[in-house]
């Protein structure tokens, strides 16, 4: 700011007074130098005049107190005490000379001029200096005088009576009872639950539902997302092809800890140091991948010990921005140039965590980077694992079941499929072929004389083949793809586990109007039958249609001297007509070089000839019932129970349960903290550059914060840091704890900059208030339960939301809590409302990601093709139960995190991140009201509702009670019918479109409900799904 070389005025004739004192924190009208004048001078003036010396101009600086009095290169105050006009700083922040002036305009910085004044009248108080407010360890502060019982009443009552305001009155209980649902499990309240809370008329029944919700098992799961976010857990290495990982033990450690109440100083000991305990348990190694869930990579011609320096670099970040809530990024290259950290300082910090015996290239799809154990989910206990078997037993009972009527349709259609297959076929041969390799060299696959297409060797991953489709061909209704022996008389390159074969992993036909190279996944044609001539046990060619690479279709190995074929049937006949150019993907992903030698495509017209029934099946089945012997009967039966659809949510739940007992008894691989035998040397890289090794150093911590004591006879370690982080004199640690957890339950913490409590961060709104939840947090053992109490029985809490003309004008954002907080829901929590709403959640804590509906086929769009069977290119969706489990539990991939929760600010977690931006844009109704979710939860309510008694009137308060939590008013109640009637007739005019509406989502509509009453009242229900109120925590 003040630049070197320019003349400074002659002080020699002035008297030099600088008064420069520490004062107390506490809110005073005094103009303040932490609160009022060091934002604007860190916003305006530390980049030039700060921490960072390499960058310090005329070696003044503005952000010490020394630097204040000493001057910079002239050796001169800047500032003369109770005299601005006297004062360089001020002279130079008012000249009109663009030489003088500062911030210099060439810093395309300027003040206001409210900052300005408030400069000046600090220079005029006296310029009393403070150290910044959040490096000084608290003190308790004393409580405000008044009647309020709670103690954090009486601060914020304190703020409130200075600024002439007052509390709002207290929510009603409806509003109480959905506020503390949402907030501490993340779930609204049934109207059971509302019912109790209203008819509990004792003294103490808000404090016992507190208990209540505190106790629930949803409580950890509530108060482990936030903590997801900040630690940037993911199920993916993030880099490259962003492959799989195991990470969720990890997930259900963090849940067991909030749900069994751990002391937030052991929570924070075991995930930073937990292998470094006295013979730690599996339980604290589990612990210790807080520090490992940063992205890694195995990309080819990225450099090991680059990678290692980013690695460590992201943990160090993390510490400081979730614990400390400190920036430490600048620190890798230069000295911080807003807070007091020094370049050689952030490598000490780095040396904690460059101990590891990790690698630089590491990260391969479907492995975890070591360090790793394998050990069962800390969730896991001997009464679950019992009470997973019975219901496997029962569930596998009900799959064994009989259930005629469903039979009995069932073999009507196989008959009517054995009637007309083949029906009409006819092979239309494909010629002018191109094809490609996506990944491959061009050179090594050509198109024959014969127009069959050959690949000269090798591991190919993709075929793309182009075609224009003979004029006459017309309309079409299938495509078959034909394989035939080549070379050493065999149809595939297979290796070992495949020899002479291959499989198929994905085929995708893409008509066009105009020769494309590439598909288009957007106007790709769909398809629903696939049959192939054999298949290979566990590969059979409807695993094509699942998109999965993991997968796929191989012929069977006794057949692979033989021609065989793939044949898919389109889910429509295509006038090729009006698509005259075909290109089609075939996919062969299973490494091994287990791709195909020789192919050649034809298109079909009329029905498939293939049939993929067992010949004993067609022979059993075409017989009349008394015709059939006992072995036949049980044989049908048996198919029926494993292959009809109307015994598909029979199947997927026994093969979910099959999981689930895999999930609680099977070992999991976690990656874990260690210390390697032989410790990396800890280097000061200039510019942060992983070559340019400067300084060695040792394990330490930054000056300005309590030193820690290096031990005789040892190097500090991660042990070390983490007691000095949660030791009591430590200034930051609980401060950041309590802020997270006000932010938490108020939308914003007492200090807004979450991450930052630095020099750039904000003042905190109620500076004692949070200096006394730190300190009494830390008396309390870091009891997190106890404290989270302690905040919603409070009446600043308990307030109405409800806001009036003036609290909007004098306080928009609610900074002083004259009112309740009220904010839009996490990503999260808007999904689980909407499941819990129509019943469809299932509560089940913990386990193994979970894939639920997905658009499209967006994993493959952004993923390359490798040669291996990576773990996340294709999204193949779950079934059953783990499309209805709570949102914390989805599969999470850095590089396209679940598109219906990014849309609602979550974040992709490749950083820390612990404050969610809040966007309002019409995506989020776009998605309420067409995501299958959300359409499915809106049929699923429906349907309850419909399956009651009642007059419309009543179906709609009960549905806006579900929804809101509350009854709607007469205005609200009069909209809904109208807009039921609306969508009533809509529907008696439009059974198809009704019956399409409620195809939606997996879940069986009940068949004996009409058509176009179930889908009007679905629509409605979406409607009410769609409030903002119902997205709203008020």
């Amino acid at each position: 700011m003040f630049a070197s070389g320019r003349k400074f005025m002659n002080w020699e004739r002035l008297p030099i007074f600088l008064l420069l004192t520490l004062t107390s924190q506490g809110e005073s009208s005094e103009v303040r130098f932490n609160r009022d004048i060091q934002p604007i001078l860190a916003r305006n003036c530390f980049a030039c005049h700060g921490p960072d010396e390499q960058e310090r101009k005329a070696k003044l600086r503005l952000d010490t107190a020394d630097g204040l009095l000493t001057g910079g290169t002239s050796k001169e105050p800047v500032i003369q005490a109770g005299n601005p006009e006297e004062s360089l700083l001020w002279e130079r922040l008012v000249s009109d000379d663009p030489d003088e002036i500062m911030p210099p305009p060439d810093s395309h910085k300027e003040l206001s001029t409210g900052e300005k004044t408030l400069i000046e009248e600090w220079i005029r108080q006296g310029a009393r200096y403070e150290g910044h407010w959040s490096f000084v360890t608290p003190t308790l502060p004393t409580l405000p005088a008044g009647k309020e019982e709670n103690p954090i009443d009486r601060f914020v009552a304190s703020r409130l009576t200075k600024e002439s305001l007052t509390f709002s009155p207290e929510a009603d209980r409806r509003t109480l009872a959905r506020r503390l649902h949402l907030d501490l499990t993340g779930l609204p309240p049934s109207k059971q639950q509302i019912a109790n809370f209203l008819s509990d008329r004792t003294a103490d029944a808000y404090e016992n539902l507190v208990t209540r919700l505190l106790n629930s098992p949803h409580f950890g799961e509530q108060l482990a997302l936030p903590w997801l976010d900040a630690s940037r857990y993911a199920d993916t290495n993030g880099y490259s092809i962003d492959g799989g990982r195991d990470a969720w033990l990890w997930r259900d450690w963090v849940i067991k800890a909030f749900n069994e109440n751990m002391p937030y100083d052991q929570f924070l000991t075991e995930q930073l140091a937990g292998d470094l305990l006295e013979k730690p348990s599996n339980s604290q190694l589990i612990a210790t991948a807080y520090n490992r869930h940063h992205s890694v990579t195995h990309e080819g011609g990225t450099i090991g010990e680059e990678n290692l320096v980013n690695y460590v670099v992201d943990r160090v970040k993390t510490t400081g921005e979730s614990i400390m809530g400190l920036t430490t990024g600048c620190g890798q290259c230069h000295d911080h140039k807003y807070d007091p950290l020094k370049q050689v300082e952030y490598y000490k910090l780095f040396a904690f965590f460059n101990t590891l015996d990790d690698r630089g290239h590491d990260g391969d799809s479907g492995v975890n980077p070591r360090p790793f154990i394998q050990t069962r989910t800390p969730l896991a206990t001997e009464l679950e694992v019992a009470s997973v078997k019975k219901e496997l037993e029962r569930a596998e009972r009900e799959l064994a079941s009989p259930d005629p009527t469903s039979q009995a349709k069932w073999e009507e259609g196989v008959l009517h499929e054995l009637e007309h297959i083949g029906r009409g076929f006819q092979l239309i041969p494909l010629d002018h072929l191109t094809a490609t390799l996506p990944n491959g060299d061009p050179n090594r696959i050509q198109v024959k004389n014969d127009e069959s297409v050959e690949a000269a060797g090798g591991d190919f991953s993709a075929y793309n083949v182009c075609c224009k489709i003979p004029e006459g061909a017309g309309v079409v209704t299938g495509l078959r793809v034909m394989f035939e022996p080549a070379n050493n008389g065999k149809i595939g390159f297979g290796g070992k586990s495949m020899p002479g074969g291959f499989v198929m992993s994905t085929i995708t036909p893409c008509f066009n109007p105009f020769p494309a190279k590439n598909i288009d996944l957007n106007t790709a044609t769909p398809y629903e039958r696939v049959t192939a001539s054999s298949f290979k046990p566990g590969f059979r060619p409807e695993f094509v249609h699942d998109t999965s690479r993991r997968t796929g279709w191989a012929p069977a190995l006794s057949d692979v001297d033989k021609q065989q074929h793939l044949t898919i049937t389109f889910q429509e006949p295509v006038d090729t007509a009006n698509q005259p150019y075909l290109t089609t993907e075939l996919v062969f992903n299973y490494g091994e070089g287990a791709s195909p030698k020789k192919f050649r495509l034809a298109l079909i017209k009329g029905a498939d000839d293939t049939s993929m029934l067992p010949e004993s099946l067609r022979e059993a089945i075409t017989l009349a019932p008394e015709d059939r012997t006992s072995g036949q009967i049980e044989f049908i039966r048996d198919y029926f129970n494993t292959h009809s659809s109307a015994k598909s949510p029979a199947r997927h739940h026994v093969s979910n349960l099959k999981k689930r007992l895999e999930a609680l008894t099977a070992n999991h691989r976690i990656m874990v903290m260690n210390t390697s035998q032989k410790p990396r040397v800890t280097h000061v890289l200039e510019r942060g550059f992983y070559a340019d090794k400067r300084q060695a150093v040792k394990p330490g911590v930054p000056a300005f914060l309590p030193p820690l004591e290096v031990p005789a006879d040892r190097d500090l370690n991660r042990l070390d840091l983490a007691r000095w982080l949660v030791r009591s004199d430590h200034p930051l640690t609980s401060r950041v704890a309590v802020n997270r957890f006000w932010q938490m339950l108020f939308g914003r913490g007492i200090v807004k900059t979450s991450a930052d409590f630095g020099t750039q961060g904000e003042w905190p709104s109620h500076p004692e208030l949070l200096d006394w939840l730190a300190l009494t947090f830390q008396s309390s053992g870091w009891n997190v339960k106890d404290l989270i109490r302690r905040i919603v029985t409070s009446r600043t809490y308990r307030q109405s939301s409800n806001t009036t003309t003036e609290l909007l004008e004098r306080d928009p954002l609610n900074e002083l809590l004259a009112r309740g907080p009220r904010f839009r829901l996490s990503a999260e929590m808007i999904r689980d409302h909407a499941l819990a709403t129509s019943g469809l959640l299932v509560r089940r804590i913990g386990g193994p990601s979970v894939k639920p509906y997905h658009p499209g086929d967006l994993w493959r769009q952004i993923s390359h093709y490798g040669s291996t069977p990576a773990t996340s290119q294709t999204y193949v969706q779950d079934h059953g139960e783990n499309l209805y489990r709570r949102s914390i539990y989805t599969y999470w991939k850095r590089t396209l995190p679940p598109p219906g929760m990014a849309a609602f600010d979550a974040p992709n977690r490749e950083a820390c991140v612990t404050e969610r931006g809040v966007t309002n844009t019409p995506l989020q109704a776009f998605i309420l009201m067409n995501d299958p979710q959300y359409v499915e939860a809106s049929r699923v309510l429906a349907q309850h509702l419909l399956s009651e008694e009642g007059s419309d009137q009543k179906r709609l308060q009960r549905a806006f009670e579900h929804v809101t939590s509350r009854l709607p008013d007469q205005e609200e109640l009069e909209v809904l019918k109208i807009a039921i009637a609306r969508e009533r007739a809509r529907y008696h005019s439009d059974i198809s479109g009704a019956q399409n509406l409620l195809a939606v989502g997996e879940s069986l509509p009940d068949p004996t409900l009409p058509a176009a009453e179930h889908a009007a009242w679905t629509n409605i229900c979406g409607l009410l799904l769609n409030l903002s109120e119902s997205v709203t925590r008020r």
